[in-house]
């Protein structure tokens, strides 16, 4: 009996043991501080009091309206939490601090004196300096330092409260069109920042550069596109006259502050889906790189991606975590791709934990490219099909079957790295993901992974633009300008796409030239702000857009000479009626035991309206945003097209609670305590490129 009593004693004992670690893992993350939750990138929460057994009576506690609501401008902040007050950042990007208990405004910084037109922002970085503290909030080309406590700029940091983001790069700021979606990440008194640059020929380049947080001097710059003398410059086959831009780090970062290392995962060079003016390996575009937070020097690099021209950027920081291996807990870092896998890197070497393939792909035939032979594949944990057939097309009707099958056969389609081509290239995943900006939720506690996904299929079709040099001529000049700079988005033939850019048919019944000249300069939703335009430029750039007006002879595929391709139009794979043509579902949310390196379950995330009305449920929808988990036992997402915001079963993925939102929730939810009251707060502010409305509220949720 006393030997029972001893065995019994020492498994409550242990019980206990296991328990009171949990407990305190769970501790460490009882903070929202930081976007994303924690400089890990975890997006995870230690709060317990939401749980299984109660979030069915989780109700509105409060709604907060940013008042500067506008078409097409999407509000994709993660709040951040500093004692009871809340940071919010709105569609027009103001600045807003909220008491987080109750959403009362108590503060409100506007942008708009020191910058023209809108943007994207994600959130903002908190920085503790020994007195009211600042808030470092990005908007167009400038970063700002905001006094935490009263919302005024802080005179002492750069010049005058706000630095340039076009300073400091190596070339003529007036020549850049720069800003920063995503915010930077501190390291003691540093703050890292990374870039937007835009998407054309003649985008900026995308340097990581450290700041002061004090008095916004220059620390230090790590080139992204290496200089003559940096590693990684032989990479490229420089050609006198290009421009070389991208290769930045739009989605964020994360830091091991223990080790003093920041890893940076950075985007393709551009032009996204070209590369006859950048041929070569193009380091350090698609790569997972670490450095010394301390001086920006490389401590190694990885690159998921050889001279993409997919637009398979890396889109969010990696997720710092702890992986067992062959017996020992391993320091690593996951990082999701657009190509739908989780990759798995020791965290300070940079070595694959799992065995990687390199593989032939197929070359492409459009002149002047040459792609690079081989890509790696089985990279990490894979979330998602790579590649389609005709048994991977929708099957939510026979006659959408019907029709999938009909457009398969019209493009080239020889696997995931079939290349853009003139006839069109179909590709599975997209530049839509896989992963996208959102990121994955890391519960450190029980070693979990929770990852929301696209499923989609896209036509990547290139059409030639006829070389112009410097042209005078204003129709030549404006061809040129929109086809190297905005046909990505709005398409060559001005079309745009409905739910996510707009069509420029008929621009001029909807906006003065004034206005169109105001919106180009400025930016507006998703669309960057193009100041590097002179006004020669601007003014034949605003004409294409207004009459669409082509030079005789100067575009057509048959041109004599080309020296530029662009994307004949944005297009997703889509069946007759405008849903996704792949086989569903579109959007799932996903379940990785770390400790096994399995999915343990897959359900999908959302439901189109249109086809619940027939019935139809259970096939996702394309979402934007990210998951968090929770220590009590839950997963919140919003980011479907169906504006609903869920909590999942982290155990089965049962759907426990939903609540329709006022707008889609495509951002980050954040999770936080005040006076002991747990709340969960999401923007709703639409728009993105589902096609929902916009909106301007942050709601956040509690117990009753």
């Amino acid at each position: 009996m006393r030997k029972f009593s001893l065995i019994l004693t020492r498994t409550i004992s242990i019980a206990w043991l296991l328990s009171a670690c949990q407990q305190e893992a769970s501790r460490s993350y009882d903070k929202w501080e930081t976007y994303r939750g924690s400089k890990e990138a975890a997006q995870y929460s230690g709060l317990s009091q939401i749980t299984r057994e109660n979030v069915h009576l989780l109700e509105p506690a409060w709604e907060f309206h940013t008042g500067d609501n506008g078409p097409r401008t999407p509000m994709e902040c993660n709040p951040i939490v500093v004692g009871n007050t809340m940071y919010v950042t709105s569609p027009k990007l103001d600045l807003i601090a909220l008491h987080a208990g109750s959403g009362e405004q108590l503060w409100r910084f506007s942008s708009s004196s020191f910058n023209e037109g809108s943007g994207v922002n994600r959130g903002v970085t908190y920085f503790d300096d020994g007195a009211d503290g600042r808030i470092f909030m990005p908007a167009g080309p400038y970063l700002f330092a905001v006094n935490a406590k009263n919302g005024a700029l802080v005179a002492e940091f750069g010049q005058k409260g706000k630095i340039d983001l076009r300073e400091n790069l190596g070339t003529d700021p007036a020549k850049l069109s720069i800003s920063l979606s995503t915010p930077g990440i501190l390291f003691g008194e540093l703050l890292i920042i990374g870039s937007a640059t835009g998407e054309g020929y003649n985008a900026s380049p995308g340097h990581v550069r450290a700041y002061h947080a004090r008095t916004g001097e220059l620390a230090w710059i790590f080139h992204t596109i290496p200089q003559e003398g940096d590693f990684g410059h032989d990479t490229w086959e420089w050609m006198e006259g290009e421009n070389y831009g991208g290769t930045n780090n739009w989605g964020g970062m994360s830091l091991d502050e223990e080790k003093g290392w920041v890893f940076v995962a950075t985007g393709s060079p551009t032009y996204d889906f070209y590369g006859g003016n950048r041929l070569g390996e193009n380091l350090f575009g698609n790569c997972v790189i670490a450095l010394d937070a301390r001086t920006g020097e490389r401590q190694w690099h990885y690159q998921a991606v050889t001279h993409d021209v997919w637009d398979f950027d890396l889109p969010c920081a990696p997720t710092l975590v702890t992986i067992p291996v062959e017996g020992k807990q391993v320091k690593a870092l996951v990082q999701p791709t657009k190509m739908g896998e989780l990759i798995l890197l020791d965290r300070y070497s940079g070595k694959p934990l799992l065995q990687v393939e390199e593989r032939p792909v197929p070359a492409s035939y459009v002149p002047g490219e040459r792609t690079h032979p081989t890509q790696k594949f089985n990279q990490g944990i894979r979330l998602v099909p790579q590649g389609m057939d005709s048994t991977y097309l929708t099957d939510i009707s026979e006659e959408a079957n019907a029709y999938a099958r009909n457009e398969i056969k019209k493009y080239r389609n020889e696997g995931m790295y079939t290349p853009p081509s003139i006839e069109g290239t179909l590709t599975m995943p997209a530049t839509r993901g896989g992963s996208l900006w959102g990121g994955i939720s890391y519960d450190p506690v029980h070693n979990r992974i929770y990852a929301n996904v696209n499923e989609l299929a896209m036509i990547l079709q290139l059409k030639a633009v006829a070389p112009t040099s410097e042209s005078n001529d204003e129709v030549v000049s404006g061809y040129h300008t929109y086809m190297l700079n905005c046909s990505n988005c709005h398409g060559a033939d001005r079309k745009g796409l409905a739910e996510a850019y707009p069509s420029l048919l008929g621009v001029e019944g909807r906006h003065s030239k004034e206005e169109i000249r105001r919106i180009i300069r400025g930016g507006k939703g998703v669309m960057p702000a193009f100041t590097q335009f002179d006004n020669r430029q601007l003014d034949s750039l605003v004409s294409f857009v207004i009459d669409g007006k082509i030079p005789p002879g100067k575009a057509t595929e048959q041109a004599a000479v080309v020296d530029k391709y662009v994307m004949a139009g944005f297009r997703l794979f889509l069946d007759e009626e405008g849903f996704p043509a792949s086989k569903p579902p579109w959007g799932s949310l996903n379940a990785i035991d770390l400790n096994t390196l399995k999915v343990d379950w897959k359900v999908p995330l959302g439901d189109y309206p249109a086809l619940v009305e027939r019935g139809i449920t259970g096939k996702g929808t394309q979402n934007f945003g990210g998951c968090v988990a929770t220590a009590g036992g839950l997963v919140f997402v919003g980011g479907s097209a169906d504006e609903m915001f869920r909590a999942f079963d982290t155990a089965t993925g049962e759907v426990l609670w939903s609540y329709k939102l006022p707008a889609g929730g495509y951002a980050v939810p954040a999770i936080y305590e005040v006076d002991g009251r747990q709340f969960v707060v999401i923007a709703a502010g639409g728009a993105n490129r589902i096609g929902t409305p916009s909106g301007d509220s942050f709601v956040a949720f509690a117990l009753p």
